[in-house]
């Protein structure tokens, strides 16, 4: 009896460290599986986050557009979803564009 109890405690343990490994490798492989947004969205994204926070901080936004080849850009195409990006363009207010993004 002690050698079933003893197995399906490695059993139980090998259970738990194979779900945190799952957790701790799967969120992102699929990020880095999941569909990205395109330049213009990304552009289209800070614009909007530039406008909400100058709004915030009762200021006029700026009138430079964000070029689509600014690091900010590139960063947004290669480490954020499509999904993430969507909703961060629905977003009505800078802080609720920043819960969107992770």
């Amino acid at each position: 009896m002690t050698d079933r109890g003893g197995r399906r405690e490695v059993l139980a343990t090998l259970a738990v460290v194979g779900a945190v490994g799952l957790l701790g490798v799967g969120r992102p492989l699929v990020r880095r599986l999941s569909r990205h947004p395109t330049p213009e969205r990304c552009v289209a994204m800070l614009e909007r986050y530039a406008e909400q926070e100058a709004h915030a901080q009762n200021r006029a936004p700026g009138d430079a557009p964000v070029p689509l080849g600014a690091p900010d850009v590139a960063r947004c195409t290669h480490d954020l979803t499509d999904d993430e990006v969507g909703c961060a363009l629905r977003s009505g207010y800078a802080d609720e564009l920043e819960r969107c993004l992770p």
